[in-house]
């Protein structure tokens, strides 16, 4: 009996596989999904086989299964995995070498659907590679793990294997192939390609139906459609780019077929938008702008604002909202009837734009029809200037942080190009600042340190080269001096942390001393040494701070904390802080200002709210704490969490312990900014509207004509009824704000006393 079944399973192996033929990559103790049959790379094809690998050579199984909840022990809580697994996506099989995946089919036409991702974090690989099935390719591109491409190919088999080819530029991964022929391609996408894809989420049916979803605001009525629009089966409107628009939003009549009209100055980007409110189903949407004058079409940004799956909060579980997010880059796209689609124009302005009054056309094609959309922009004649007083920064997970890690000189060169990239795009929004770290393992026996002094020069050259403003807010290793004399972490803000012995102290103002030393021989910029993120107002954590604080003072630098001054059980820390960065803008500015005064002390602002821990969907508490409100409040810096950050799939805001936040990313790491990253940048324009007039009225007070000093005694007036009218808040989030268009006024009547002053002068 035995010899008998042998011989069938080699018969059976010798013959075509029957479709459809679905294959799970993996390991040889991974799960399989069922129906599919399990392949590992020691599936190599041969006569007696009706599937498997051209060669083993270079291929490597992985497999990391989440199912479950994960105890986070810095946090003391029960949370999700970075991303919830099913047995495709859990395990995979990688190359770093072409290969091809074979099957034995029987001769005809089939349909291909191969599913190439990791469930393994993988920071810093950049999987590049090429997918070939017979004369069709296509490329797959993305960053880490945690993330999934499905793509589709068309093949004809005739007596030769068909193969699935992979190319890699770096490395390569792929999680299952299917194939089937026409007559089992509606039971195949039913039963095990919908399924599949409805896994969008990225967790089990049952975690699933723990969230809920939470309505839109309600937008009115639909006003009554033209004949012109139900032809073509759409409308045009236009709201405020600070006015959210949701996917049911409804226009209101004044805001239909608008011309859209803006001012900017030379050197200046200034964002506009107009949506386009579907009456049917509509395909191959696209937008084409015209030139404006001086300004060529190619200094127009277009984007589609992406609607997208978010909590309210980042740290919130089982509740959900659709709501606009990323700014993406879209050839064409097909619409859904009822669901808006919203185009974002950001407009760059040379720098040696003449001023004027220009007019340009925006045309949005579909197969309905197109519509022409006017749009007027005023050149104003001056350039806008920076406060060397202010700081714009922003915390930042480093690129160049993953190149020491990366296995191969393609994913190599991808980090490196990602950190070019983001530091133009930082320059472009005003940032010049961000948050470093200089890590190293405790002292050895000997007391002796070691640093990764290149990587630490490579990311201030980058800061450098693009003009960035100092001084370095420097994280250090605080923790793992820690570990070492107490033999455990303590927890995220403290949590758990004893009193360390004062060998502890003595080590960590080494390792500043260290640090300084080799800043001061490189002529770095200044240091603020930054030992502990958010400490706790526990007595115990207040306590440890003293310690930590005082260490580091003993080296002779300046210190920066996250801490709010305002709260009195920080007291014991205050004579060892000389930067205070709180997430308010509290004190007030009459504190402020004495205190700096008196002690030198400054004081920075992280205003997380305006950022990815609260609802980033609304964008006017951006403007406002990037603008008028800085310009109030008397800080001198803002430098929020965080530039970009993820803990699961990079587009999904439901998985992991906390929504991901604040940009994304293109396949090749170009940057897919969010609205409240282009409402930063709209603030820090209103400031340097205001900064600009400021030293206007200076100049114009100190001048020997009459007309000057008249004109600065007018613009001073104005400009102090802006301060006037800003309504003061520790938190500019959504409430208490000026209205969208109020902010245009202000900005105008700045804008208008600017030019009155020039003339003056």
């Amino acid at each position: 009996m035995r010899q008998l079944m042998s011989l069938l399973i080699v018969l059976a192996a010798q013959s075509a596989w029957a479709a459809p033929a679905l294959f799970d990559m993996g390991t040889d103790n991974s799960a399989v999904s069922a129906g599919f049959t399990r392949v590992t790379p020691q599936n190599v094809l041969t006569d007696k086989s009706a599937f498997g690998w051209q060669s083993r050579e270079g291929l490597k199984a992985q497999a990391r299964a989440y199912s479950a909840l994960i105890e986070n022990r810095s946090r003391g809580t029960q949370e999700p995995p970075p991303i919830w697994t099913n047995p495709i996506t859990e395990d995979a099989i990688l190359g770093d070498r072409e290969n091809a995946f074979l099957m034995k089919l029987p001769a005809g036409e089939y349909d291909i659907y191969v599913v190439c991702g990791t469930s393994e974090g993988m920071r810093s690989q950049y999987f590049d590679f090429t997918i070939q099935v017979g004369g069709q390719q296509q490329r797959v591109q993305f960053e880490g793990g945690y993330q999934f491409r499905s793509l589709r190919f068309r093949a004809v088999v005739g007596n030769e294997p068909l193969a699935i080819r992979f190319t890699p530029r770096s490395k390569w991964a792929v999680n299952a192939i299917l194939a089937w022929t026409a007559a089992d391609a509606a039971r195949v996408q039913k039963e095990i390609i919908a399924p599949f894809e409805e896994w969008t989420h990225r967790m089990p049916p049952e975690e699933w139906a723990k969230w809920k979803q939470e309505s839109e605001p309600p937008s009115g009525p639909l006003p009554p459609v033209s004949d012109t629009d139900q032809k073509r089966g759409f409308m045009i409107y236009s709201r405020h780019y600070l006015e959210c628009i949701y996917p049911h939003t409804k226009p209101r009549p004044e805001d239909l077929d608008p011309p859209l009209r803006l001012f900017a100055t030379p050197g200046e980007f200034e964002p506009t938008n107009f949506v386009v409110y579907p009456l049917k189903d509509l395909a191959g949407a696209k937008v084409i702008v015209s030139d404006i004058g001086p300004v060529p079409a190619k200094n127009i940004d277009i984007r589609h604002v992406r609607f997208s799956l978010a909590r309210p909060n980042y740290t919130v579980r089982y509740r959900y909202r659709i709501v606009p997010d990323m700014l993406e880059h879209v050839e064409q796209l097909d619409l859904s009837a009822g669901e808006n689609a919203r185009f974002w124009l950001t407009i760059r302005v040379p720098d040696d734009a003449p001023a004027g009054i220009y007019n340009g056309r925006v045309t949005f094609e579909c197969s309905g029809g197109k519509a022409e959309v006017p749009i007027t922009l005023r050149i104003l004649p001056f350039k806008l200037i920076d406060d060397p007083g202010k700081i714009f920064g922003i915390y930042y997970y480093h690129p160049l942080d993953q190149v020491a890690g990366a296995t191969d000189e393609v994913s190599r060169q991808y980090f490196r190009r990602r950190a070019e990239l983001e530091h133009q795009d930082l320059v472009a929004h005003g940032t010049r600042n961000i948050v470093l770290s200089c890590w190293c393992a405790p002292a050895d026996a000997q007391g002796n340190l070691k640093f990764d002094w290149e990587l630490l020069a490579d990311k201030i050259s980058l800061w450098k080269k693009y003009g960035f403003q100092g001084p370095i807010v420097m994280h250090i290793s605080t923790d793992g001096v820690y570990a070492k004399y107490m033999k455990e972490r303590y927890g995220s803000h403290l949590r758990g942390v004893k009193d360390p012995p004062d060998e502890f102290g003595r080590e960590i103002t080494a390792m500043v001393k260290a640090i300084e030393a080799e800043r001061q021989r490189r002529g770095w910029p200044e240091f603020l040494y930054y030992p502990v993120d958010e400490p706790s107002t526990d007595e115990a954590a207040v306590s440890f701070m003293v310690k930590v604080l005082k260490a580091c003072k003993a080296a002779g630098v300046r210190t920066y904390v996250t801490a709010d001054p305002t709260h009195e059980q920080f007291a014991p820390m205050r004579p060892f802080i000389d930067v205070w960065c709180a997430q308010p803008f509290t004190p007030d500015r009459q504190t402020i200002l004495a205190d700096r005064k008196a002690r030198k002390v400054e004081y920075w602002c992280y205003p997380n709210h305006v950022n990815g821990e609260n609802d980033h969907t609304p964008i006017a508490g951006a403007r406002m704490t990037y603008g008028f409100g800085f310009w109030r409040s008397g800080f001198l810096a803002l430098i929020p969490w965080i530039y970009s950050a993820s803990n699961g799939d990079p587009f999904n805001y439901l998985d992991g312990s906390s929504m991901d936040f604040f940009n994304r990313h293109e396949p090749d790491g170009s940057l897919i900014p969010v609205a409240m990253w282009e409402a930063y940048r709209e603030g820090y324009d209103d400031y340097r509207y205001v900064y600009t007039l400021e030293q206007l009225i200076t100049e114009g007070s100190k001048s020997s004509k009459a007309a000057a000093r008249e004109a600065a005694v007018v613009a001073k007036r104005e400009l102090q009824s802006v301060w006037n009218g800003i309504r003061v808040q520790d938190k500019y989030k959504d409430a208490g704000l000026w209205s969208p268009a109020e902010f245009d006024v202000y900005r105008w009547i700045i804008a208008r006393q600017i030019m009155a002053m020039k003339e003056a002068l």
